[in-house]
């Protein structure tokens, strides 16, 4: 179980986001490195990508992991946006200048690892919430 809580903690899944390898026409890198440059022009994907991680951290401070409801769906949240974040840079290169990234190994394991995370991390949530749920549910009827 002790792994399970490492691959799906939000420092994870928010190191595995960064370090995704994008391989353009002329050059590649992070995708921290993309995220970084997009910022200053506004970039959907970069902004969505800082307001996901603000939320994720913000949330791992100020509540315990999995203990609450809001918790769970504060960091549900923070990962679907960087799910949507790395959709909306692939997506809206019109000029397919990053797809490159989807024909070599290495960065197609970088976002197979990516997916795997936030994936586990959103199952993971899921379940928590059931679990809270549920066990709400039987003390209301003890009660």
């Amino acid at each position: 179980m002790k792994i399970v809580r490492i691959i799906t903690h939000p420092y994870t899944v928010i190191i595995s986001f960064f370090i995704i390898l994008i391989n353009g026409e002329a050059w590649g890198g992070f995708f921290l490195l993309y995220l970084l440059l997009g910022l200053p022009y506004g970039a959907i994907h970069s902004v969505l990508a800082l307001v996901a991680i603000i939320i994720l951290i913000l949330n791992l401070h100020k509540y315990r992991r999995r203990e609450t409801i809001k918790a769970c769906l504060l960091e549900i949240l923070g990962v679907l946006l960087l799910l949507l974040s790395l959709f909306l840079f692939f997506y809206n290169d019109t000029t397919h200048y990053n797809y490159g990234t989807f024909y070599f190994l290495v960065p197609v394991i970088t976002l197979g690892l990516f997916t795997i995370l936030a994936v586990s991390s959103l199952i993971m949530n899921i379940v928590a919430i059931y679990k809270i749920s549920t066990k709400e549910h039987f003390h209301n009827l003890n009660s």
